[in-house]
Order: C-alpha cells, then sequence, then structure tokens
C-alpha cells in the first residue's frame, strides 16, 4: 500500500527526488504478478497521481527458481490487464503514458516489432557479463549453460551461432516459423520472447512465449478497434471515404489513430 508507505517505498521516492534535483530522467518499471494484478486500479491511480509514466512487467516463470510459477502472471490475467490499460491509456489520454500499450499499438502500426518481446532478435541481440562471457539476452547472464563465448576470445559470428545456445536460439526462430505461419501477428510477434519460451519447460523449446494467449488478444483488440475507428461512421467533410481514415465528427472520446498520433509526436 504505497500510500502507507514502507521504508523501501521512501527510500525509492527520496532517489527518484534526488535524481530529478540532479537532471535525470527517470521512469520505473511496474511488475504486476498473480497476487497484485487484482490492484490494478489503484496502481495506475498511483502513476496518474505522480504523473509517472508507466513501463510494466508480467512476473514470469524463471530459470534459476526451483517454484518458477509462485509468482507468474497468468496469461489470461496478463491478456485482461493489457486490455484494461489499453483502456486507461485512452481514457486518461493526457494523463498519462503507458509504455508497453505505446510499443504495441507501435508495432500494429508499423508491421514490425519495437521491443525485444516482439523482435526477431537471434544473431543480432547479445549480452555480455561481467567477466565476459557473452549470452542471448541480459536474462540468461550468470547461467553457465548459455555462454556463447568470451569477449576475450574474439568469437565470429559462427563461434556464436554454432554455440549451445546459438543453436537454441535457432531453433525456437523455427519453431515460431512453423508453428505461427498461421497467425496474422507473426510479422510482428515472432513468438514472444525465447527466454519465455524456454523457461516453464526447463531450457527446451516445446512451445512459444506462454503470454500468446495475451499478445494475441491485446493485438486483435488494437486492431479491431482501429478498423472500426477507419471504417464505420460518417466521415468528415472532404474525407476520402467510410470512416475518412478514422477522424470522425462525432467521436467524443480519443481511440487508437489519437494514440499513434500522440506517440508519433513524442
Amino acid at each position: 500500500d504505497y500510500q502507507r508507505g514502507d521504508g523501501y517505498f521512501r527510500k525509492t521516492m527520496e532517489g527518484y527526488r534526488i535524481a530529478r534535483e540532479n537532471g535525470l530522467d527517470v521512469r520505473f518499471i511496474c511488475t504486476f504478478t498473480g497476487y497484485s494484478e487484482s490492484q490494478r486500479e489503484s496502481i495506475v491511480q498511483f502513476f496518474i497521481d505522480q504523473g509517472f509514466t508507466m513501463k510494466l512487467h508480467p512476473a514470469l516463470p524463471s530459470l534459476r527458481s526451483e517454484c518458477p510459477n509462485e509468482w507468474a502472471l497468468a496469461p489470461e490475467k496478463f491478456g485482461d490487464l493489457l486490455v484494461y490499460l489499453l483502456d486507461q491509456s485512452l481514457d486518461h489520454y493526457h494523463e498519462i503514458d503507458i509504455m508497453n500499450i505505446n510499443d504495441l499499438v507501435r508495432c500494429v502500426f508499423t508491421r514490425r516489432g519495437n521491443v525485444c518481446t516482439f523482435a526477431d532478435c537471434m544473431g543480432n541481440t547479445y549480452a555480455i557479463g561481467p567477466d565476459g562471457s557473452i549470452y542471448p539476452c541480459y536474462r540468461f547472464v550468470g547461467m553457465d549453460e548459455y555462454v556463447m563465448g568470451n569477449v576475450s576470445d574474439r568469437p565470429t559470428q559462427g563461434d556464436l551461432d554454432n554455440s549451445g545456445p546459438g543453436r537454441l536460439m535457432s531453433e525456437f526462430k523455427d519453431y515460431v516459423d512453423a508453428h505461427c505461419q498461421s497467425c496474422s501477428h507473426i510479422r510482428y510477434c515472432r513468438g514472444g520472447c525465447p527466454y519465455n519460451a524456454i523457461a516453464p519447460s526447463g531450457g527446451k523449446i516445446t512451445g512459444v512465449d506462454p503470454h500468446c494467449i495475451a499478445y494475441n488478444r491485446i493485438f486483435d483488440e488494437i486492431t479491431d478497434r482501429l478498423n472500426r475507428e477507419m471504417f464505420e461512421g460518417q466521415p468528415i467533410p472532404g474525407g476520402f471515404g467510410p470512416g475518412a481514415f478514422g477522424m470522425r465528427m462525432e467521436r467524443t472520446k480519443p481511440g487508437i489513430m489519437a494514440l499513434m498520433q500522440k506517440i508519433a509526436m513524442q
């Protein structure tokens, strides 16, 4: 409960104040768990009250945990949460920016992934640990079985690709191409995050990102709303056809087109 506060919260806000006073642009990541998702209204209101930009992460199963699902947010709940946050982005159009919603809307408009979760990151994104070890992603740092090489050895691209983790990432890419080919969102989703995909199975490729259910739901929601804005209602004078590209005179609430315009201007 942020209103009562605790030592950690007070220290965090004090650090935020000091950073801001010294000219730093500080943002917060909000992790929704299977427990905190039910408090979404008060959490979003806190970000609005504080004037914070919101970035969220769903709690995910971990390869490091013996109980990987203890805090995890179920895909169905995550889908509900994303639709709720889309509504909040539109209802509080001038009061809050929710980065994840902006990213999802941008994916639909540009037809390509704009963040690592929705991009073909294999072969072009790596993480380097403190000892120089190279990993497929920062989420694997510290796990010896996912070391692809070491910077001191100056590995080639072929060396990285042919390492055990490199072959695992390539296997995930092939799996997505085979199993997601009929999905209308494959171009800008790419099966979600490879780490999320292998975490529930202990490091094996047995499926795509478990949050595929949530991604499908929010991508469908954005697409459906966009289509309604563009092709329903009366066109404005001088328009070029049904809906006049979503700019209808009777619209009283910002929609997907307005949100995309806001994103483009940032």
